[in-house]
């Protein structure tokens, strides 16, 4: 990887770059997130938006419309936008999900697995942008 830059609200960028938005995760998955950007071979150019759950709703908003590849907590304590978090076709998540597996079955459970999605989301991002 390049260069991966943290963008926290109410900032953000305006230059091309693949981006991910962290919605609501704890310490040990932003440590995942973190091993496996450090991890992968890619030359891309990484924006990471962290949002933890109580900031403007707004920043959230745009930043999720904005990004290539959404990764939240699906443990958090917000069942609504954890709810919605798991219907964006973009959106990979730490678990368990419970029921909602069901329609997002796309779960890390470590630094391998999450390299992988990066990977395959990073791979669509280039084929399209680049």
């Amino acid at each position: 990887m390049n260069r991966i830059t943290l963008v926290t609200e109410p900032d953000d960028l305006s230059r091309d770059a693949f981006r991910i938005l962290c919605v609501d995760l704890n310490q040990d998955q932003t440590q995942i997130i973190s091993d496996s950007l450090t991890g992968i071979s890619n030359n891309s150019e990484c924006i990471v938006y962290v949002w933890n759950g109580i900031g403007s709703h707004d920043w959230f908003f745009d930043k999720k419309h904005k990004s290539h590849l959404i990764i939240f907590n699906g443990c958090g304590q917000n069942l609504e936008l954890v709810g919605y978090m798991a219907a964006q076709p973009n959106s990979i998540y730490f678990g368990p999900l419970k029921f909602l597996s069901k329609i997002n079955d796309r779960d890390i459970y470590d630094v391998d697995v999450c390299k992988n999605f990066l990977n395959q989301y990073m791979q669509k991002y280039e084929q399209i942008y680049k």
